[in-house]
């Protein structure tokens, strides 16, 4: 892609385009790490383990099961 034919709008669109994705890495990399310290931070809080695991995994067999 030569970016020196884009116009400013399509330029403005792809440094968009480009921010957003580099946002969504970002997060795929943090949110596992994420997802564990606050499942510790609930178990030190009282939370039911058991029931961590069932909602946890209720949630990604809800979203694995949700159309695209």
């Amino acid at each position: 892609m030569d970016l020196r034919t884009l116009t400013d709008d399509d330029l403005d669109a792809h440094r968009i385009a480009v921010l957003t994705e580099q946002e969504r890495r970002a997060n795929l990399a943090q949110l596992p790490d994420q997802l564990a310290t606050m499942a510790r931070d609930a178990v030190a809080a009282g939370c039911d383990r058991d029931d961590l695991l069932a909602r946890v995994t209720d949630a990604l067999t809800t979203d694995q099961e949700a159309p695209q």
